[in-house]
């Protein structure tokens, strides 16, 4: 099974218990597999592969993660303002409620990742590949969007 299925079909059934209100489930969907702390060890040292990783509500603000691979990545809640995350793979990511305040998004592949209730003030999707998954509630302003454009109105995002 291809990669892109295989994700495909994860999402379709966190949706599917989501909405069955199968929150055991949900809860293990979601148990952090790293520390914070070793994290950032990790990230000192230069890595970039950072796979399916899961962090509760992190507070990453500022990190540089250029190029980094964060496909699946489960990064609830987290604090990602001012973050540098050009040229990442953040494709089938969780972001629900994230902070993106000032981020720098350009270039990064975001097919396909969930980013409801997220937060993109002051931050630059311009050349970001691919189209969010599900986007319902977030938040742009002063954003640049992907085409280039800046949202110069705030707008939140109805569907």
């Amino acid at each position: 099974m291809d990669e892109d299925r295989k994700r495909m079909e994860e999402r379709q059934e966190f949706e599917r218990r989501f909405n069955a209100r199968d929150f055991e489930f949900i809860d293990r969907f979601f148990i952090p597999n790293i520390s914070i702390e070793e994290f950032f060890k990790r990230v000192a040292a230069g890595q970039k592969e950072f796979v399916d990783i899961c962090l509760k509500r992190p507070n990453l603000a500022g990190i540089n993660l250029v190029g980094a691979n964060l496909t699946g990545a489960k990064l609830l809640s987290a604090n990602l303002s001012g973050a540098n995350l050009s040229g990442a793979n953040l494709s089938y990511a969780f972001l629900d409620g994230a902070n993106f305040n000032g981020a720098n998004l350009e270039g990064a592949n975001v097919a396909e990742a969930s980013v409801l209730g997220t937060n993109f003030e002051n931050a630059n999707l311009r050349g970001s590949v691919g189209c969010f998954g599900h986007a319902h509630g977030c938040f742009y302003y002063n954003t640049v969007m992907p085409n280039g454009r800046i949202c110069a109105e705030p707008h939140r995002e109805e569907g």
